[in-house]
């Protein structure tokens, strides 16, 4: 089981070719029904900006559409436990610490190339 942050998911959705070898083989693994990968419900709320701001070629319905019909994704919740989890976590971007939160309650590495979030060690990373 993984926890995805944002770009990685979004990446992996348009076979970018900015996603890491081991990243695209964990992905590779969940669409093969090999693997399980978790979606912080905040990754789903930045999706809806880059959509918007046309940062990729993807519709947000399109991405819905796609989580509808994969079976070894699943959106997490941002809930009271996620929010306390948040309060324990220095990072500065509000979005960063509910994906580490996400990471650290169910004990699963994450998928992320993220600076901030490598530097804080707080997850285990793959990239």
């Amino acid at each position: 089981m993984y926890v995805t942050d944002t770009h990685s998911f979004l990446w992996h959705l348009q076979n970018d070719g900015k996603l890491s070898n081991k990243a695209k083989s964990v992905f590779d693994a969940c669409d093969n029904e090999n693997e399980v990968i978790i979606i912080p419900s905040i990754t789903l709320i930045e999706s809806i900006f880059i959509c918007e701001k046309k940062k990729i070629e993807m519709k947000f319905q399109q991405i819905i559409e796609k989580l509808k019909n994969a079976s070894n994704y699943y959106v997490y919740p941002l809930d009271e436990e996620v929010a306390c989890e948040c309060s324990k976590i220095n990072l500065r971007e509000p979005h960063d610490r509910i994906i580490v939160a996400t990471s650290k309650l169910i004990g699963a590495p994450l998928i992320t190339n993220d600076e901030d979030i490598k530097k804080s060690k707080l997850a285990q990373i793959i990239w």
